[in-house]
């Protein structure tokens, strides 16, 4: 297998290395803008420099090394139409065509496209093509709204009332500026939360989607100076972020599906390469901040490295329109990326500073930026030099090992050395909490169905209730409260209670392992939602108050009978009301105290079936409600 890279920034020499890893080894060559030594020590086939905006550049590079495959790092040769020449040529391309490339190089057309799509996700915004309409426009938004220009600036183009703008005279002076280059602008409702990014490989149809990360586009730090192209980012192992729930992952994950198909409704053209969202976690929910066409820079540096699966296989199936054949898993670590830039950066960045460049450590990856080779030595070319990933089981033990690695790198570059530290991100913690209020986060046991999830799923996913599910655990591989947990992005493990050699686990070992599986994921407060198995005593010391079970009758009637045998003895009994009971887990089975209860009455010609309908039907309701009484009591400094 022949690829084609085009672009030669650290994004790219991270695309080499993760296509490197793939056991199709396949040739790699690469159209650059200068020399990277990082990509040409990859590269088998052909290095090229030259023009990477050039569509007959790219198809005449193309037919020279018989690329089977090209990858388009950068967002410029998207725009001037790269891809279609290739399309053309007969090489697959992962980078839109330009038709639809457009929700990066023009903010009018993402925005416009948006609001046809996803119109609850986006904030108020503006078209302006003279400084009247942008006085107006400021007018109706206050003191709180963004500028953008219409085009591509390398993420410098935008300007944030507050931030970079201080006084409506210095927003409508930028806006003259830009007028006077541009045709038109965008004015936009200046969104209030915390930024996030999320990355999917997209071929049209379908999605796979990466692990969220958290970019740093500010200079200096605590998140002062002007804005870069990135001066780090990271992610977190848990597959979300420390200040974000759940559900603000899934919501990010359904927005870039809804888009990706929503392109190609509008425009007939499939978008097939990398869907960057840029999204904004607030008080009401998450809110997109822009769209990118392309691997973001540095967060490709945070999730190549972690991807586990063929890369070159991702990528075929995405240009044949196969992604939902393929799987594309990372591995469970934490990443903190951070850039190295020559003093002066981003207005006049150095050039011409010696740079030594140590060898990789253990837990660490570096990415060659703006370097130029003069005789043995490589140089600085004035932008972002290069960047380290550090690895670990969390983030402190990550941005650690970035920082160690970084502290050997000689030629006196400077970076911002808060990126992935706990004060920089409890920080963002707190924010989250002061536009939201504490947040529950709910872990869940399961070996049934869970279809009484369903009303609690949709309370979170539509942010109505100040919670979130953040993992659910089940005692059987094959149980279904896996599959609908999974079909939420909520992460779904099943732990077996048989050890490799099939023999029995004991039950306080296999409950110590939920509990190392709760406390990775920072839960809150557990609910047993149709679990089969009696929990330790251990473990319900453990979470003591903080373990929740719901039960399909009004206890304590029919203590210890479980599912089906609960309605038919019920009906047995000659009953006429039943319903669902929600109490705190304890070592005496279905015993301890209760929280609330629903309740239904037993109708003439009721079979156990229909009697569960009901039932399940009330269990939904009750594991809301007990979900934000739990939230009411931890705001209170109180467990449940």
């Amino acid at each position: 297998m022949r690829i084609l890279i085009i672009g030669s920034g650290a994004r790219e020499h991270a695309l080499a290395k993760a296509f490197s890893r793939s056991p199709q080894k396949p040739d790699l060559s690469c159209l650059g803008s200068h020399l990277n030594p990082g990509i040409r020590e990859l590269c088998r086939g052909q290095y090229r420099t030259g023009d990477i905006t050039d569509p007959d550049l790219a198809q005449a590079v193309a037919r020279e090394v018989d690329a089977d495959l090209a990858c388009i790092g950068p967002e410029a040769p998207l725009e001037t139409g790269v891809a279609d020449a290739l399309w053309a040529a007969g090489v697959p391309v992962v980078g839109p065509r330009q038709a639809v490339a457009k929700i990066e190089t023009s903010k009018s057309f993402c925005r416009e496209l948006l609001r046809r799509i996803c119109p609850e996700a986006v904030p108020a915004f503006y078209l302006v093509t003279s400084l009247d309409e942008a006085e107006q426009a400021l007018d109706e938004l206050g003191a709180h709204y963004v500028v953008k220009e219409d085009g591509l600036r390398g993420g410098k183009g935008v300007k944030v009332s507050g931030e970079h703008l201080h006084s409506r005279e210095e927003a409508l002076a930028f806006c003259r500026d830009v007028l006077s280059d541009a045709p038109q602008l965008v004015i936009e409702e200046k969104l209030v939360g915390e930024e996030f990014s999320l990355l999917s490989f997209a071929d049209g149809e379908h999605c796979l989607h990466m692990p969220p990360a958290q970019d740093h586009k500010r200079a200096y730090q605590g998140d002062r100076g002007p804005n870069t192209g990135g001066m780090g980012s990271y992610t977190d192992a848990t597959g979300s972020l420390p200040f974000l729930n759940r559900q603000d992952i899934v919501a990010a994950q359904n927005l870039n599906e809804r888009v990706v198909r929503g392109l190609k409704e509008i425009t007939g053209v499939p978008y097939q390469g990398i869907l960057y969202g840029g999204f904004m976690a607030t008080a009401k929910g998450v809110s997109i901040v822009e769209y990118n066409a392309r691997f973001g820079d540095p967060e490709a540096l945070n999730v190549l490295p972690l991807l586990e699966g063929d890369l070159a296989e991702i990528c075929s199936a995405l240009v044949e329109g196969r992604l939902e054949e393929v799987a594309a898993s990372f591995r469970g670590e934490a990443s903190v990326c951070k850039y190295l830039v020559p003093p002066g950066y981003p207005e006049k960045g150095e050039r011409g500073l010696v740079v030594t460049v140590p060898a990789e450590a253990a837990g660490t990856e570096c990415f060659l930026g703006s370097l130029a080779l003069q005789g043995d030595h490589l140089v600085t070319e004035g932008s972002r030099t290069l960047a380290v990933t550090g690895f670990g089981n969390t983030l402190d033990e990550a941005e650690a090992r970035a920082e160690s690695w970084i502290a050997s790198v000689g030629g006196g570059l400077v970076h911002r050395g808060d990126i992935g530290t706990p004060g920089l991100i409890q920080k963002r913690i707190d924010h989250m909490k002061e536009l939201r209020g504490r947040s529950v986060r709910v872990g869940v046991l399961g070996s049934t169905r869970g279809t009484s999830l369903q009303g609690l799923f949709d309370a979170v996913e539509s942010f109505s209730i100040p919670a979130s599910v953040e993992v659910v655990l089940s005692d059987r591989p094959d149980a279904v409260i896996l599959g609908r947990a999974r079909e939420r992005g909520i992460p779904a493990r099943a732990i077996s209670p048989r050890t490799p050699e099939g023999e029995k686990k004991d039950r306080t070992l296999f409950d110590e392992e939920l509990t190392r599986e709760f406390r990775f994921f920072g839960v809150d407060v557990i609910l047993c939602v149709g679990y089969m198995r009696i929990l330790s005593r251990e473990f319900c010391s453990t979470w003591h108050g903080k373990a929740l079970n719901i039960h399909p009758s009004l206890l304590p009637d029919f203590a210890g009978a479980m599912d089906g045998a609960v309605h038919e003895a019920v009906l047995a009994a000659g009953r006429q009301e039943t319903g669902c009971t929600v109490h705190l887990v304890t070592a005496e089975v279905d015993a301890g105290p209760i929280i609330l209860q629903k309740r239904c009455p037993v109708l003439p010609g009721d079979t156990p079936e229909t009697l569960k309908d009901r039932v399940q039907a009330l269990e939904s309701q009750a594991l809301v409600e007990a979900v934000c009484r739990a939230q009411d009591q931890f705001e209170r400094g109180m467990t449940v």
